[in-house]
């Protein structure tokens, strides 16, 4: 193989891994912008709750921002899947669970040892 051979698919090679990386920097952009509404969405919906809940606010309010963050789930749930070196949005929006409880220690223990 040439040198002129070698140069083009070095070329070749950096083309693809700089698409790669723009199009993984994209679906970051757009997992953070989405988080972002998420977060906005369940904002205003408490500010809904406590407003009907505390100071006699009106109901529709509430299910004005229920609906909205519906439609916006169901917009996240339709959208393409992201990149497969991309890690997966975590469920419920971002949320987290808890981390499982440890496993109890091996041993033959008893109550009584306390």
């Amino acid at each position: 193989m040439g040198l002129m051979d070698k140069a083009k698919q070095a070329a070749m090679q950096a083309k693809e891994q700089a698409q790669h990386m723009a199009q993984q920097g994209q679906a970051k952009v757009a997992q953070v912008q989405q988080t972002r509404e998420s977060s906005e969405l369940y904002k205003t919906l408490g500010e809904a709750y406590y407003n009907a809940q505390r100071h006699g606010g009106d109901q529709a309010a509430v299910d004005a921002a229920l609906a909205a963050l519906d439609a916006h789930a169901e917009a996240a749930a339709a959208a393409p899947a992201p990149d497969a070196g991309a890690a997966p949005p975590a469920p419920g929006g971002g949320v987290v669970p808890p981390p499982s409880p440890a496993a109890p220690p091996a041993g033959d223990f008893t109550l009584d040892d306390v």
